[in-house]
């Protein structure tokens, strides 16, 4: 067996220095080269874990910034055992801690308060003339006064109004970054508005080709878990929909709009399941052209009215046409048009435009349509 004595002297000592020098420096480098457990990556890795992690504990709300290996949490929760439930989620979001292992050390939670939350939580930034208007709900004051810089900073020349108030219950941590860019492209557009509503992330408006190209780079596939709506036009053409050339519907009145939605429905037909109100899927194509007028006209009041032919008993009719029109505005509303100027409608069988003579008369009564007043 051979033993180390220190004090002997050993002509492979020189050799032992040289690899311990070796791994250290090979430790060293593994610290600092580019991978996630890279000392100068590993705040933005560990904030995205902390993200992830408070997604999965029911804290979606919750803002995350790193402080070196410290987690601070800022936002609103519902219930005081609510703070230690996310600071425990966030602590063990990627192993025990510690510089060498990557993990959180310590979760700062003196920016979270209890308060009331929003449902939905929305959220809106618009271009009025002279000023832009942020409204809505913001996860908490520093992100209200980020969300305001911003605007103040993308629109030099324009007044910013803060009619936005703090509530719990924003959809990702990620709510304010995304709102902050919806802020920044929407500066480079000639007109327009941007909505965060739940996850529904919607930008209504007109710009260049510029403008337009650098929005959908964007948000056309935005962080999960947004999904987005896209009802711009470039230099007043809307280039997805050839057949509503010629009609503003940015300025235009509730006749202008109530006409795009008649153009729409010449020729497409909103297909249900036989007897039932579950939308089919080949509809979803013309449903999502509807949810781009609906967007750039609800400044106005739309009606969703479902109509049947006479076949079957009437009141079952009616009952259906609701059903059927009740589940085309949760649609439109779920694509992020505001709820409030929707109302849907059954008329059953009482307004045919067709006669019921004949099984084609039949099929063209069977319809939905659209109605825009001011």
């Amino acid at each position: 067996m051979t033993s180390f004595d220190p004090d002997k002297p050993n002509k492979d000592r020189p050799l032992l220095w040289v690899g311990l020098a070796g791994a250290g420096l090979a430790a060293l480098l593994g610290m600092l080269s580019p991978h996630a457990g890279a000392v100068w990556r590993m705040p933005g890795v560990l904030e995205e874990r902390v993200e992830t992690a408070l997604l999965a504990a029911g804290y979606p709300g919750l803002a995350v910034r790193m402080e070196g290996q410290q987690a601070v949490l800022s936002g609103i929760v519902e219930d005081e055992a609510d703070i230690a439930t996310a600071a425990r989620a966030a602590l063990t979001s990627a192993g025990h801690g510690g510089a060498w292992s990557g993990g959180v050390t310590s979760v700062d939670t003196s920016e979270v308060t209890l308060g009331a939350f929003e449902r939905p939580y929305a959220w809106s930034v618009r271009r009025d003339g002279s000023r832009v208007v942020l409204s809505g709900a913001a996860p908490s004051e520093n992100a209200r006064a980020d969300l305001l810089a911003a605007a103040a900073q993308e629109f030099p020349t324009a007044e910013a109004v803060d009619d936005m108030h703090v509530a719990g219950g924003a959809p990702s941590p990620a709510f304010t970054s995304v709102a902050r860019d919806a802020i920044r492209l929407l500066a480079d557009m000639n007109t327009g508005e941007a909505r965060i509503v739940d996850n529904q992330l919607v930008v209504i408006g007109d710009g260049g080709q510029a403008a337009v190209d650098a929005l959908r780079a964007a948000f056309d596939e935005p962080p999960a878990p947004f999904r987005s709506r896209l009802a711009v036009t470039i230099d007043g053409l809307d280039v997805d929909h050839p057949e509503l050339q010629g009609l503003n519907l940015s300025n235009g009145d509730a006749e202008t709009c109530e006409r795009a939605f008649d153009r729409l429905m010449e020729r497409n037909v909103i297909n249900f399941a036989p007897g039932s109100s579950a939308i089919d899927p080949s509809s979803r194509r013309v449903l999502d052209s509807l949810a781009s007028v609906a967007l750039r006209c609800d400044r106005f009041s739309i009606e969703v009215a479902g109509h049947t032919d006479n076949t079957g008993a009437r009141d079952l009719n009616m009952s259906l046409s609701q059903m059927r029109s009740d589940a085309v505005a949760n649609y439109l509303a779920g694509q992020g048009v505001a709820r409030s100027r929707l109302t849907a409608r059954g008329y059953g069988p009482d307004r045919p435009r067709a006669s019921n003579a004949t099984p084609a008369g039949q099929a063209s009564n069977r319809r939905i349509e659209f109605y825009v007043s001011g």
